[in-house]
């Protein structure tokens, strides 16, 4: 094999295997980075909502209240926002409400008002005075079908009245991971064919002046006189 195949396939082989686990760990990375980033702001949301839920639970007035109407009114909403160029056209906050024990008194979807949530991770630990949350699947066997739960516990003068949830499908936000996976995968692409030209042009340049050198020898050995061909470095 020729010193400059030889060179290349090294120099491929390298290059393939550091662009290969660079790229994959950026793809592995995306998709946990975003949920982080959506659970941070769920917290949020949901500790908001709580505050302004306490009045209505305190009063023993939860599904016919103000908050109950608002968050009715928000669900029917419409909005047209243009993000970063992708169009969001829905709302997808789910928000419901239990009680001290776990009974579900208010649900945005009305799907499950009367249901007993005591057992579900966001609700359990919240009524014991710990960070509730959770991801549920749809569907057990496909993952872009969960949905994220943060819960904050609605208090009235430090005791625990109650736990409200925010839930928001992944699938929300999968366009994004999706957009930002693609441009990592397009940025890696092309930093290899940019690197693969690097390296082509290095190996002809070292090629080249190694032949240069090689004929120079043949020549001297052969008895021809000739100037000592200018090469780089130790050559």
């Amino acid at each position: 094999m020729k010193l400059g195949i030889r060179l290349l396939f090294v120099f491929f082989l390298l290059n393939g295997l550091a662009a290969f686990f660079v790229l994959r760990v950026f793809v592995v990375e995306i998709r946990p980075s975003v949920r982080e980033v959506m659970e941070d702001m769920m917290v949020d949301t949901a500790n908001i909502l709580a505050e302004l839920a306490s009045d209505d639970l305190a009063a023993g007035r939860l599904a016919e209240g103000r908050f109950a109407a608002h968050v009715r009114n928000y669900a029917s909403r419409p909005v047209d926002a243009r993000i970063w160029g992708l169009d969001k056209q829905s709302l997808d906050f789910r928000v419901y409400v239990t009680d001290a024990r776990g009974l579900v008194l208010f649900d945005s979807e009305n799907t499950a008002v009367g249901q007993d949530y005591s057992a579900w991770r966001d609700v359990a630990r919240t009524l014991r005075g710990e960070y509730g949350a959770r991801a549920t699947r749809t569907v057990q066997t496909d993952d872009s079908t969960s949905v994220m739960y943060v819960a904050a516990p609605v208090l009235r003068d430090g005791a625990i009245l109650g736990v409200l949830t925010v839930a928001k499908p992944q699938s929300t936000v999968q366009r994004f991971v999706d957009r930002a996976e693609r441009k990592v995968l397009l940025g890696g692409l092309l930093l290899l064919a940019l690197s693969a030209g690097v390296g082509v042009a290095v190996t002809l340049w070292v090629v080249w002046s190694i032949r240069k050198l090689r004929r120079y020898a043949l020549n001297v050995q052969a008895g021809e006189k000739m100037d000592v061909p200018r090469v780089p470095g130790e050559l």
